[in-house]
């Protein structure tokens, strides 16, 4: 899992497929907010990589409790998503604090209603991508754009990512990542649920 950072990197820097910069036109439509222009589904996953980071940011709050604060990798990952994530795997230390550092704010943000509100938001995202996107069209759009070739990586590795904390969380419930993130949203549910009932 740690040494994706470093594919992921190497993958942004020098592989990536299209257009980069101002000069790339799926990047070029997300600034001038002509979204009609944009794939349904490359706006879905787009969308996804804004919800990921809210979903992170509440299970590292919660468990905050590693000699390596986990909030700023959580709050980069707003900007960054993987790219901030993964490198927690290198720095957090297996010493533990007596409790953890954000506990409260990391278990609102991960209320049954806050994951409810983000699932219901991935479902609507789900609905519109399926139904109104094209796989040829957002194939077209990761060859010609730079921004939707390093945001197709980094959303795989965000799954693998789930699959990862829910193999570990929520153990037998491995085969929700592959509903990305509303999989891991459920997990989470569950996993708070138990924590709850201890």
């Amino acid at each position: 899992m740690k040494w994706t950072f470093f594919a992921l990197l190497i993958y942004a820097l020098f592989f990536a497929t299209g257009q980069g910069g101002m000069e790339d036109p799926i990047l070029q439509a997300f600034l001038s907010g002509e979204f009609g222009k944009l794939d349904p589904l490359v706006t879905m996953v787009f969308s996804f990589l804004g919800i990921f980071p809210f979903f992170w940011t509440a299970l590292y709050f919660r468990s905050d409790q590693y000699a390596v604060p986990a909030w700023p990798f959580a709050l980069l990952s707003f900007g960054l998503g993987a790219f901030a994530l993964l490198p927690y795997l290198f720095f957090r230390k297996k010493e533990k604090k007596a409790r953890p550092r954000v506990q409260n704010i990391g278990y609102a943000l991960s209320s049954r209603w806050a994951m409810l509100t983000l699932l219901l938001i991935t479902l609507f995202l789900y609905i519109y991508g399926l139904l109104f996107g094209s796989f040829i069209g957002y194939k077209e759009a990761f060859l010609q754009s730079s921004l939707v070739s390093v945001m197709t990586v980094d959303f795989l590795l965000l799954v693998i990512y789930s699959w990862w904390w829910i193999r570990k969380e929520a153990p037998g419930k491995e085969w929700l990542c592959f509903f990305p993130l509303s999989g891991a949203l459920i997990a989470c549910a569950i996993s708070l649920r138990k924590d709850r009932q201890r």
